[in-house]
């Protein structure tokens, strides 16, 4: 087993590979430490530390966006400290969902994985805790309060927002974090932030306790949302984590030192999703509130960055049921104000869902069987070396979006190098997938974002960490329908084909209800064009460059809205030809009649004479599939005219005849 005593020896180094890491508290009665400014340290095997967080010796700083990453499935021991900041996004008002990266260093394990990881308690009564900075060593111990309001300076956390939300459903599902119901290793909790107004105070929390490592577990339940985080004091593969645990491929996956990747069990959809609120909020009252819940997906493929879609914000009843009414309208770019989710931060929480019952589940819960409760796991191979500062990967916890224009340009490729179905690879091994972005006004009140994915992996039904649900639907909204599915979804991930048809669900609560949709983003060139299919109707009303507004009465419409990639209206050059030479027009002048033949009984809109100046003589419409149309001559004068006949397709054949009227 290697010591090492010297802060000096480690900003030395660019970065510390190592098998054991024993930290003593002291050498030669000067306090021995180690501080990682900014760089990785790897420990293959377990880490010691006879530390504490109330002195500098014995302990291991992270700072800087330094990180530690371990390999096997080894305990960590001592009562010594990892030190590592997450800075606080959150004002007073606004939550935020995290998780801790330790534990504390006097607890006992849970049993839900490494034996050396330990319950937190967050409070620093166990050895370990949330700390306010006050140097790069020194922090001292956050102080907790059942007030509302969190307090910057001197560290205060109020208590009355910090919750779990493990295996369940609905609003009373969250549990009130306590002495008696601590946060397991690998469970997310909710917390709000410190400072007045409606800007977070730029305020950096200490994490400090035993590092967790290793295989880690948290109970799921099928159909139930359960909140975790990354738990790790390092970076974390969230696509990787995502589609292990719904057993998708895992293939192209892997973390800063993880080997040979092994596909999972399917535990969960392979989705997470993402608590966004409206910072300019200044309540704690629920009926207040204006958020919802954001959603990702790894896109079925560990070399894309996945695909994230910020929700529409939502408004709350007092028992967390949402309002009818919407927030007033948003018409921010759907794209500007998006995160990047792949690598999920240290300290970030999110909800997993469960996945759907098996045939023999369903049976026994249907006889009054409890819901099993099943794991989700998080592993080492997931960990990653990847600072927030990295200009494609643009984390929450980033305070500044310099780096947005590189992240998008990153994902979404160049329109002119994608075509339908087509698939491209950036410079940096980064796959991007087709894509466009449906808006819609909703009663001229929100912005609802859809997105449809183009893979050829894909299915039109639900696929696993592909297609993206919507968990914050609203009264009166548009959603993605899949086959054999009655659930609403952001994301539709789907084979291309352009007789494809992408099912909508629009919804609508009010007696009448406006819909405004329009194709606001996109990287690739369609075949033809997008449009939105009104099957009552059959019409097609392209979308790809300009908005289509209708109006619906009050219900729910699942069976007449479609995205299509082609007008099936819409004729090819043959069979318009064909149609334009089957007309016949002639004029018999001994009975003062102009006829129009249609033979093949094509749909007729318009028949119009014009005189040789322009001008409308007759105008018959709606003539429908009529094999003739017969229109009186003799109160014409004599002379050339002009006919024109219009199908319902549009299809114009113009024919010129002369009149003399026979007295």
């Amino acid at each position: 087993m290697r010591n090492f005593y010297s802060k000096l020896f480690f900003l030395l180094l660019p970065a510390l590979s190592v098998g054991q890491l024993h930290i003593k508290s002291s050498t030669g009665g000067s306090n021995a430490y180690v501080f990682n400014n900014g760089e990785i340290i790897y420990v293959n095997q377990e880490i010691g530390m006879d530390g504490n967080p109330d002195q500098t010796g014995g302990n291991l700083y992270l700072r800087n966006e330094g990180q530690l990453i371990q390999g096997e499935n080894s305990s960590n021991s001592g009562t010594g400290i990892v030190s590592v900041y997450q800075e606080n996004t959150r004002n007073a008002w606004d939550y935020h969902m995290w998780a801790s990266p330790v534990g504390d260093p006097n607890e006992s394990n849970p049993n839900n994985g490494n034996a050396g990881n330990a319950r937190f308690y967050l409070d620093s009564g166990n050895g370990g805790g949330v700390y306010q900075v006050i140097d790069e060593l020194d922090s001292d111990a956050a102080t907790f309060s059942a007030s509302y309001n969190g307090i910057a300076a001197p560290l205060t956390l109020s208590t009355t927002w910090l919750y779990k939300y493990i295996a369940t459903q609905g609003y009373s599902g969250w549990s009130k974090i306590s002495s008696g119901n601590p946060l397991l290793p690998g469970e997310g909790f909710s917390m709000k932030g410190v400072g007045s107004g409606t800007t977070p105070t730029s305020t950096a929390f200490d994490f400090r306790g035993i590092p967790n490592n290793g295989n880690i577990e948290v109970d799921v339940k099928p159909t139930q949302r359960t909140l975790v985080g990354n738990p790790y004091p390092s970076a974390l593969n969230l696509s990787y984590y995502l589609l292990y645990n719904s057993g998708q491929s895992v293939a192209n996956c892997l973390g800063t030192y993880s080997g040979t990747p092994s596909t999972g069990t399917e535990v969960i959809t392979g989705e997470a999703f993402f608590w966004e609120s409206d910072p300019n909020v200044q309540s704690h009252y629920l009926a207040d509130y204006l958020g919802g819940y954001g959603t990702f997906t790894p896109l079925m493929d560990c070399t894309s960055l996945g695909e994230y879609t910020s929700p529409t914000y939502v408004m709350y009843n007092e028992d967390g049921t949402v309002r009818s009414d919407g927030p007033s309208i948003d018409t921010d770019d759907p794209l500007v104000n998006e995160i990047e989710r792949k690598i999920a931060p240290i300290g970030q929480g999110f909800f997993v869902l469960g996945r759907d019952l098996t045939a023999s589940e369903q049976t026994a819960v249907d006889g009054g069987a409890p819901l099993p409760t099943l794991q989700v796991t998080m592993k080492n191979d997931f960990r990653v070396f990847i600072k927030e500062t990295n200009a494609v990967y643009d984390p929450e916890f980033k305070n500044n979006s310099s780096s947005k224009g590189a992240k998008t340009a990153q994902k979404n490729g160049s329109n002119s190098s994608l075509n339908p179905g087509g698939l491209t690879y950036t410079e940096d091994g980064i796959l991007i997938m087709p894509k466009f972005v449906l808006s819609t006004v909703v009663n001229h009140q929100y912005v609802r974002t859809l997105k449809g994915i183009m893979y050829e992996s894909a299915t039109l039904g639900f696929d696993r960490a592909g297609d993206g649900e919507n968990r914050s639907s609203l009264p009166s909204d548009i959603n993605f329908l899949l086959e054999d599915s009655d659930k609403s979804y952001l994301m539709n991930i789907f084979p291309y084909q352009i007789e494809n048809k992408l099912a909508l669900k629009l919804s609508g609560a009010n007696p009448t209800n406006t819909y405004e949709i329009k194709v606001t983003d996109i990287n690739f060139t369609p075949d033809e064009s997008i449009y939105l299919h009104d099957k009552l109707t059959d019409e097609y009303h392209d979308i790809l460059d300009e908005s289509y507004e209708f109006e619906l009465e009050q219900g729910t419409y699942t069976d007449r809205f479609e995205i299509v990639f082609k007008d099936s209206k819409t004729l090819d050059v043959e069979e318009v030809e064909e149609v334009k030479r089957s007309f016949n027009i002639y004029q018999n002048n001994g009975r003062a009649e102009l006829t129009v033949l249609n033979p093949l009984q094509t749909e007729l809109k318009e028949v119009n004479v014009f005189d040789i100046s322009g001008r409308l003589l007759v105008s018959k419409l709606n003539e429908g599939t009529s094999e003739k149309v017969i229109i009186p001559s003799n109160a014409w004068s004599d002379g050339v005219y002009i006919v024109r006949v219009t199908t319902r397709d549009n299809i114009e054949y113009t024919k010129k005849v002369s009149v003399r009227n026979i007295k």
